[in-house]
């Protein structure tokens, strides 16, 4: 430790003093004889603690200091080095808590360094989703979800588990997935062909009407509808009444010449003009041609005549150009033979008489347009007046066929007429100019007979119902009430509907149902064509017109149904008791009148009633009108509560359909009042080259997964265009955030999401049970894929279905090139 300077000063050692005030001078700058630590720079910290100054270096570091090292350095720099010193201190006992630290978490430092970032910054994230959790706006959506459990849920949820096999995936074999427990808990009835929800339906309407008319009190008043109606289905039930009805049909037979293979016929008396007039007025046979009223096309409130191509005994002209020895051919060959021998023909005469006719038939298929050139309203149909007609196909009295069917209308030359093929009937003409009248008379005369061989003893319609089933592939015969109610249908329409309807207590909450899923798609439709890059914009503002007028039907309508209207419309129909046959004329006679009233007063019912005794949805677009069937308005295709992914998904999709063709290809070429366009107009063109690119995508598409063979792919593809944009239209409505019940729940239910409840709800719509016969048939004369071969179509051209069910890219309904959009 230093002396103190009073004792170098009394022990005389001025020298010494001097030598200790330099060593304490460099090496202790900062002590309290020099001016305050503040004005040099020096460690404030030292100060503030109140510390006195730092020790000086020990003794033996000043003795080897250099002479030279008393020129005291500058303060600052002094200052300087102690405050490093002091920094680098607390720097290591910081590295050695942070050492430390790390240690007890098994982390280094600079692990440590990252960890404590972290928990910076997510206390800042928790901090900022608080702030915003607070301050998001409170929705419906964030409410938990409402689960329906009523009985109608139930129910549905019952229906659509019931149907399914869940052990199946969607995204392999989606038709096995939704229908499989349906088609194994309803097999196909062993006298039906074909078995759906459809047939089903209509089945079960038609044993309401049995059990309806059968128990039905017995009227008193003769000339009363609801006497007509009884007695006419009694009339066919009766079998015990019905006595030789056949005696009656030989009679007309040789009223009009006789017939060549019964040995009646004379060449040179008989008369082809009568006979052909006859069996067009009296006898409704379409022989030949069919003769029948519509709607006009370019006059929304008149009526006229259309002549259009008939007269084939095979369902299609496709039939005849089959091998020679086809099941099919040879099925029919032996019918003709042997319904011609119940009415007294020999077996040698009956065998050659089945040749004869089958290749005179032969002749008219090849005659006979494809079904696709006369969809198409403005390639097929002409309007001609009765004097060009006759120059064109001379060999038909067409003048004194159309007094004879429509006596009250006057015709002259002048009366336009609707032709639906004139080339045909120019065919026809040179046809007849050329054959024999044997060939002629044994022709026209089994069209005769073929039209009333239902109506007469049982071993004929027996016969006839062997033919059907080796046609159409059922094993049994129908129930002989089914065939009299859907007979009795036929002439009394509207006395039926009436009373199914009267005995149908919910149809105003059906109809009130179906009108709320009706506007959702219209509306839906709207916005998607206001947004379509595929329409022009003249075509697009055509179908936004017909949209906008666009109504929809479902079931009768009450004026239709009124007591009034009914006894007025049938006024003209006669019935006797235990004479069907019989029976049936009279109701041949009284549909041309009816057919005669709609020519001379048609009203706007009249374009459309027909259809509701029909069992699909259809569009009409003579009267821009959708058309529901009543008796579809049932489980299980139909109830007003079930939930609303099945409703669009049944209902929904078939109404969307129907939307679609009103303003697509051959329906956008009407008006919303009904009237065809020119044939010069654009419009024509413009929806036919709408699809052009997508029909050649599709047939390429669905041809390559193997759907079905290229031919009929290019036959089928515009419905299958247009059933795949109603099944998005209707998707479209489901997964609307504005849907109400999006965020609905269905007990029972839970696994499966809307989308996917949708298409479940879909699928088991087309479960159907078909025989070969029947597909084979469908495939001849109708222009869509077999159920499952649509629906394997529409989900391979659905990315929503594989979102929906998220089936991976090598699953087998996994969607490809999604080419079928239209809209």
């Amino acid at each position: 430790m230093d002396l103190p300077i009073q004792h170098y000063k009394e022990n005389g050692a001025e020298e010494q003093l001097q030598q200790s005030l330099a060593m304490r001078t460099e090496w202790e700058p900062c002590l309290a004889h020099h001016p305050p630590l503040q004005s040099f720079g020096c460690d404030a910290e030292l100060a503030e603690r109140g510390g006195g100054p730092p020790p000086p270096p020990p003794p033996s570091k000043r003795r080897f200091r250099s002479p030279t090292s008393r020129n005291k350095p500058n303060d600052s720099a002094m200052c300087a080095t102690m405050d490093d010193r002091h920094g680098k201190m607390r720097e290591t006992l910081m590295e050695r808590q942070v050492q430390k630290a790390g240690g007890l978490l098994g982390v280094t430092s600079r692990g440590l360094l990252i960890l404590g970032l972290l928990l910076v910054f997510i206390l800042i994230l928790l901090v900022i989703i608080v702030v915003l959790a607070a301050l998001w706006p409170r929705t419906k959506a964030q409410e938990a979800p409402k689960v329906c459990d009523t009985p109608a849920c139930l129910r549905a949820a019952a229906q659509v588990i019931g149907s399914m096999e869940n052990h199946t995936s969607p995204c392999t074999n989606f038709w096995n997935y939704a229908c499989h427990s349906w088609l194994v808990s309803n097999p196909l009835p062993p006298w039906a062909s074909k078995w759906s929800i459809r047939e089903e339906l209509a089945h079960r309407a038609h044993e309401e009407m049995r059990k309806l008319i059968e128990t039905m009190p017995h009227p008193t008043r003769v000339d009363s509808l609801s006497w007509k109606l009884k007695y006419f289905y009694e009339s066919c039930t009766a079998l015990e009444h019905i006595v030789v009805p056949e005696q009656k049909l030989i009679r007309v037979i040789d009223q009009m010449g006789g017939w060549g293979v019964l040995r009646s016929f004379s060449v040179y008396s008989w008369n082809f003009r009568m006979v052909l007039r006859r069996l067009h007025a009296e006898y409704g046979v379409n022989a030949f041609f069919r003769v029948d009223v519509v709607a006009h096309p370019n006059f929304p409130d008149k009526s006229i005549v259309r002549i259009s191509p008939d007269g084939l005994g095979l369902p299609d002209r496709n039939y005849y150009y089959r091998e020679p020895d086809h099941a099919t051919i040879n099925t029919y060959k032996v019918f003709l033979k042997d319904a011609v021998q119940l009415l007294g023909a020999t077996s040698l005469e009956a065998t050659k008489f089945a040749e004869e006719v089958f290749h005179f038939e032969k002749r008219i298929a090849e005659l006979t347009p494809n079904t696709e050139d006369i969809i198409n309203p403005v390639k097929s149909i002409q309007i001609l007046n009765v004097a060009d007609l006759q120059r064109q196909s001379f060999s038909i009295p067409w003048l004194e066929i159309l007094r004879a069917i429509y006596p009250t209308t006057v015709f002259d030359d002048s009366t336009e007429l609707l032709i639906t093929s004139p080339d045909y009937l120019k065919d026809i003409s040179s046809v007849v100019s050329s054959s024999d009248r044997s060939t002629l008379n044994n022709y026209l005369m089994w069209r005769l007979a073929h039209n009333y061989l239902p109506y007469l003893s049982r071993e004929f319609w027996e016969v006839l119902d062997i033919h059907k089933r080796d046609t159409l592939g059922a094993k049994e015969s129908v129930d002989r009430w089914e065939m009299c109610i859907v007979t009795t249908q036929k002439y009394f329409r509207l006395a039926m509907g009436s009373i199914y309807s009267k005995n149908n207590v919910a149809l105003k909450d059906s109809r009130n149902g179906v009108a709320i899923i009706y506007e959702s798609l219209k509306n839906g439709l709207a916005s998607s064509l206001s947004g379509s890059s595929l329409y022009s914009p003249s075509l697009r503002s055509r179908a936004l017109e017909k949209l906008a007028t666009l109504s929809v039907q479902v079931g009768y309508p009450e004026q239709v149904l009124a007591s009034s209207y009914l006894d007025d419309f049938y006024t003209a129909m006669s019935v006797q008791v235990n004479d069907f046959l019989g029976n049936i004329l009279y109701g041949v006679h009284f549909l041309r009148k009816v057919e005669e009233r709609i020519l001379l007063n048609p009203l706007p019912e009249h374009k459309w009633l027909a259809y509701l005794s029909k069992d699909t949805i259809t569009y009409i677009p003579e009267s821009n009108r959708i058309i529901i069937p009543e008796h579809l308005l049932l489980p299980p295709f139909y109830s007003v509560n079930f939930p609303q992914p099945i409703l669009l998904g049944s209902l929904g999709v078939q109404l969307a359909v129907a939307m679609v063709a009103s303003v697509s290809q051959h329906g956008v070429l009407y008006d919303g009042q009904g009237v065809l366009i020119d044939r010069e107009s654009t419009i024509g063109n413009d929806s036919l080259s709408l699809t052009a690119n997508q029909r050649k995508c599709l047939v390429d598409a669905l041809h390559q997964k193997k759907i079905d063979d290229e031919d009929f792919l290019k036959r089928t593809v515009f419905e299958t265009l247009v059933q795949l944009a109603g099944v998005r239209q209707a998707l479209k409505v489901v997964t609307n955030p504005s849907m109400e019940q999006r965020r609905t729940e269905y007990k029972a239910l839970e696994f499966l999401t809307h989308p996917q409840l949708f298409f479940v709800a879909y699928a088991q719509s087309m479960c159907s049970h078909t025989t070969a016969k029947h597909r084979d048939m469908e495939r001849s004369t109708t222009f869509r894929l077999g159920d499952e071969e649509m629906l394997r179509a529409t989900m391979l051209q659905m990315p929503e279905f594989t979102e929906a069910f998220m089936c991976n890219s090598s699953s087998l309904l996994h969607h490809g090139k999604v080419c079928g959009r239209i809209i």
